[in-house]
């Protein structure tokens, strides 16, 4: 494999890392503005491309448990960004959507982001965009594979730390 190949790649790689801490930087700050916290914006975030959802989807979708949904839930609802609201065609079920007041306070902190698009939109191919699109699919489908067993190890350890009696702190 030729020697300049590897050094762009990695370099790539130490992009996407970047890329994510400085994303990550940029929801925490939104967070913070609108007196939420990353799970919560998380949520707003998954509503906003989904739709109405059900918060077993919803927990689904964030790795939460159904007992920390609910309280996530709760907290957007007291909030007014998110509300419960009966499904149509099953009035037995509850679905979840983002408010409009959701979208207008958080909307106007990725105005820009859109502009940024556009303009990555405007100089990129079509070809461009495909590659760009598969790298980044293949990318998240990893992560939410690798996160979910993670999760799953995580929470057999803490149902047998508490079968055993002994409580199992995390490692910040």
């Amino acid at each position: 494999m030729p020697r300049h190949k590897r050094q762009v790649f990695e370099e790539l790689i130490s992009e996407i890392r970047r890329s994510q801490n400085a994303t990550d930087r940029f929801d925490q700050a939104v967070a913070d503005a609108l007196g939420l916290n990353r799970t919560d914006l998380r949520c707003l975030d998954i509503l906003d491309r989904e739709g109405s959802v059900s918060a077993g989807r919803l927990a689904q979708a964030t790795g939460l448990t159904s007992g920390a949904m609910t309280t996530a839930l709760d907290r957007l609802e007291r909030a007014g960004y998110a509300r419960r609201v009966h499904d149509a065609s099953d009035r037995r079920r509850v679905l979840v959507e983002v408010t409009p007041q959701a979208l207008r306070d958080a909307g106007r902190f990725y105005v820009e982001h859109a502009a940024r698009s556009e303009y990555l939109y405007r100089r990129l191919t079509e070809a461009q965009l495909k590659l760009l699109l598969k790298f980044v699919r293949e990318g998240r489908e990893f992560n939410e594979e690798h996160a979910a067993r993670v999760e799953q190890q995580n929470r057999e350890r803490e149902d047998n730390a508490a079968t055993t009696g002994r409580s199992h702190h995390r490692q910040p």
